[in-house]
């Protein structure tokens, strides 16, 4: 275990959760908005990664990509973490850091595209943290690597409706919770439809002051759930909550995901459509379907099967697909259950859109497999490079790779490729 003591580190590059990487008595040390080039004094904290994590004390010598952070709650949010970044360098490094992990695999794709940054003020969805303390409401993120929560009056990052939103929730919330108490507020505009979900205050609010509180906002659904494991419950409805993804038109469940903005969304399902229609694909699965954001584009060119786990989005897709002849829906775990080799044999392609820790056994199953194109979309770069090196393994060609940009600020990144036999 590591001794909590101050040091001076040198910063040698930046890690890839967005901390300045130096070294301590051989060991790697992990030090928040700190740079490359820069001399640091941080405090050791705890073992991390087989390194050590850090916090900044003070910036003795200043890089030359830093800059002042545009944001006036920036030191204290845990939002962004990477405002103090030259724009340039920034990009430089989320677009480079993927590439050189790829490289370093073995990895080589035949074209990389320029990589695509969604400008700040796109993000549609968003869960930020309400207390009350001493009587005054807090409303924002939570502090880095902290349960305290830094009330922020404006934020860069969400859209002008969503932060218009956010303030319109603020004296409700402050008359919903009671002193101490606490609640996730995520909050969603899908296709101009303001959903807000509500996880805690552990005791149901009444609907009286729920329904109060939906209409004073303009909230079209308001749900609730007592905790996190809970299954969310529908107060108020005043309006259908619905996501049309080209001819599919899906009634999102409570707490639906859909990529974090409508321009991000835009660049991703051009970049998955474009080989599929340069190869005539009429037969297609979407794996890891969510609630349909690339079935329904699919579903444009062909027959479509949407394979997905999570109940409440298989429940919209399969009443989606009640009026459609183009499209049918798998309710099945592909962690456990990956498609085999026979069944991926119906189809001439493939969208593969795992959360963050990819999907290798699936990978594995279309290595094995004679599906011609594989479009694969992650966002996380490790286990996207452990995928696509399953897949070369398995005679795909790697043809193509890009970075999309959506989360601003952060360590964050998307990844689309593109695999041909």
């Amino acid at each position: 275990m590591v001794k909590k003591e101050q040091v001076e580190i040198r910063i040698s590059e930046v890690g890839r959760r967005g901390d300045g990487l130096g070294d301590w008595q051989g060991r790697p040390v992990f030090v928040p908005r700190a740079l490359p080039g820069e001399l640091v004094r941080a405090e050791l904290r705890e073992d991390r990664d087989k390194g050590i994590a850090a916090a900044l004390l003070e910036i003795l010598e200043a890089g030359p990509d830093r800059v002042t952070p545009g944001c006036p709650h920036y030191d204290s949010c845990g939002g962004c973490s990477l405002q103090h970044w030259e724009e340039r360098a920034y990009r430089s490094w989320k677009a480079g850091r993927p590439v050189g992990l790829l490289a370093k695999a073995g990895l080589v794709p035949a074209e990389i595209k320029s990589p695509v940054f969604i400008p700040a003020g796109t993000r549609r969805r968003a869960t930020l943290a309400a207390v009350l303390r001493d009587g005054v409401l807090g409303l924002g993120f939570h502090r880095a690597r902290s349960h305290d929560v830094t009330d922020i009056p404006g934020c860069l990052i969400l859209t002008p409706r969503l932060e218009a939103l956010k303030e319109s929730l603020r004296p409700h919330l402050a008359g919903l919770l009671k002193e101490g108490d606490s609640c996730a507020v995520f909050m969603q505009d899908a296709d101009g439809a303001l959903d807000v979900l509500l996880t805690g205050p552990r005791r149901k609010p009444s609907g009286a002051v729920l329904k109060e509180l939906a209409q004073a906002c303009g909230l079209a659904r308001l749900s609730w759930r007592a905790d996190e494991d809970a299954a969310p419950e529908v107060m108020v409805e005043r309006a259908p909550v619905t996501k049309r993804s080209f001819g599919l038109k899906v009634e999102l469940p409570p707490g639906a995901f859909l990529q974090p903005s409508a321009e991000g969304e835009a660049v991703l399902v051009a970049a998955v459509m474009a080989p599929f229609r340069a190869s005539n694909v009429k037969r297609s699965a979407d794996l890891f379907a969510g609630c349909g954001t690339f079935t329904g584009p699919l579903m444009d060119l062909g027959r479509v099967q949407a394979v997905e786990s999570d109940p409440a989005a298989i429940a919209a897709l399969q009443k989606a697909a009640a009026r459609s002849e183009s499209l049918s829906v798998v309710r099945r775990n592909l962690f456990s259950s990956p498609l085999s080799e026979k069944e991926l044999s119906l189809f001439e392609g493939v969208v593969l859109d795992p959360p963050r820790m990819g999907a290798a056994e699936q990978a594995l199953h279309l290595a094995h497999s004679r599906v011609p194109l594989v479009v694969s979309i992650s966002c996380s770069a490790s286990t996207f490079v452990r995928d696509a090196r399953i897949l070369c393994g398995g005679g795909y060609k790697f043809e193509s790779f890009q970075v999309i940009d959506q989360f601003v600020w952060s360590a964050h990144i998307e990844m689309v490729a593109v695999f041909r036999r």
